[in-house]
């Protein structure tokens, strides 16, 4: 059974980080030094690969703040085993991240990868830990982990498919009586699959995507796109953002040429992240997105997470704190069940057993291909009693499927959603 951790445990972990502050700097995420160094038992010894450094260096801090503060609540014990983690930073580059992921495996002898997060990333690690033997908890949300390029060696605990919230909110926009849709979404997978989410429910569910439009990740100006949008007659706009500079670029854009207050807009995940909705502020209230992750859910399990999280880093955990989390609590409750230690495919096939109802993610449980069957949140952006804007759950759709309603045969022998398919 997993240790379960009151909300109390939020002010002892607090502290503890104090005297960590205080303490000489072993171990830290990116310099190759391990953390929960081994006592008595035998070590399970796993390798976190986390973009510390470069452009995505604030997920980076995110997920070792997840992954550590589970840990520093449950011991460094699950079982028998005596839990160590070796970081190493893959600076936002996928070849630097193949070739940390060939040191954990070959030089530090690590059982098991967690990570990485960005999908330029996960698929050539993935592919690399498939050749070496050795399981990987991913958490890249690329479709084709888990779908078309799928390995019996990896396994998505940190995060759902690109597409899977957009079909809730593509299905949830339907439902809302709305007939003709536009979108915006960024020129790369996962702004494609996004937008292949979104528009393959909302046509299923009847209705008629009329305009896509496409913008570069790179973009520091989305007043073109937003111009384009605004001059068009639909009822709802669907945006699917890379979660960065991006999305306040859009909301900036939206809120002067006066698109937030002309047409409803749906968006996905990264969106609303906690960081854009600090750096927008009150134009982003009232905003709709959809995501496997809501920080002002008022579950009482996830609200004593985001209390105890907050309480620790002063700020309110975002998805990837959310999902390395989520990816110890589902290691920790495999060993805890093992007598011997679990590795490889054996160690992906318990991972495939575990009850999510159990974690932070919540749910029903992974897919034979080993994705997360999860509840989905239809979330819209409020005020907090403290003034803090929150993603707050108005919707959720139950233990939604990567394949969504469609036969998952038929949607594997589809292509992966590109600019040129978008419709399942």
């Amino acid at each position: 059974m997993i240790r379960k951790v009151s909300a109390a445990a939020g002010a002892t972990f607090a502290a503890a980080l104090l005297l960590t502050a205080c303490a000489p700097s072993s171990g830290l995420a990116g310099d190759g030094g391990a953390t929960n160094a081994p006592a008595d038992g035998e070590v399970f010894k796993i390798g976190v690969l986390a973009p510390m450094t470069s452009w995505a260096g604030a997920i980076g801090v995110d997920m070792q703040q997840g992954w550590e503060m589970f840990w520093d609540e449950y011991g460094d014990t699950a079982g028998s085993f005596t839990i160590e983690t070796v970081w190493e930073d893959t600076a936002s580059d996928p070849d630097t991240a193949l070739t940390k992921a060939r040191k954990l495996v070959e030089e530090d002898g690590v059982d098991a990868v967690v990570g990485p997060v960005l999908a330029s990333e996960g698929l050539v690690v993935g592919d690399y830990l498939t050749q070496a033997g050795v399981a990987n908890l991913a958490q890249t949300a690329a479709d084709d982990l888990t779908q078309r390029l799928a390995s019996p060696l990896v396994v998505r605990t940190g995060a759902v498919t690109s597409s899977q919230p957009n079909f809730a909110g593509g299905d949830w926009a339907a439902k809302q009586g709305y007939r003709t849709a536009a979108t915006l979404c960024v020129d790369y997978a996962f702004g494609w699959e996004s937008c292949g989410g979104f528009v393959s429910a909302f046509t299923a569910a009847g209705g008629e995507v009329t305009t896509q439009l496409w913008y570069p990740g790179d973009a520091s100006d989305l007043s073109s796109y937003v111009s384009q949008l605004a001059s068009l007659d639909v009822d709802v706009i669907f945006v699917g953002s890379a979660g960065g500079t991006d999305s306040s670029n859009f909301f900036r854009s939206a809120n002067d040429f006066g698109l937030l207050a002309k047409t409803p807009i749906v968006s996905n995940c990264c969106t609303t992240d906690q960081a854009i909705l600090q750096d927008v502020g009150d134009i982003a209230l009232g905003q709709i997105s959809a995501s496997n992750w809501a920080e002002g859910n008022d579950d009482p399990e996830v609200a004593a997470f985001v209390e105890r999280y907050e309480s620790a880093f002063g700020i309110l955990p975002s998805s990837y704190a959310q999902g390395m989390y989520a990816s110890a609590e589902i290691l920790a409750q495999v060993l805890e069940a093992s007598t011997s230690k679990p590795t490889g495919e054996a160690l992906v096939t318990a991972i495939k057993g575990v009850d999510l109802g159990d974690t932070i993610i919540g749910g029903g449980g992974l897919d034979e291909l080993g994705s997360p069957v999860a509840p989905i949140f239809i979330r819209e952006v409020v005020r907090r009693d403290d003034g803090t804007l929150v993603n707050a759950v108005i919707e959720t759709y139950d233990d939604v499927s990567q394949f969504w309603t469609f036969d998952p045969e038929a949607y594997l022998a589809n292509p992966p959603f590109t600019q040129e398919f978008q419709q399942q």
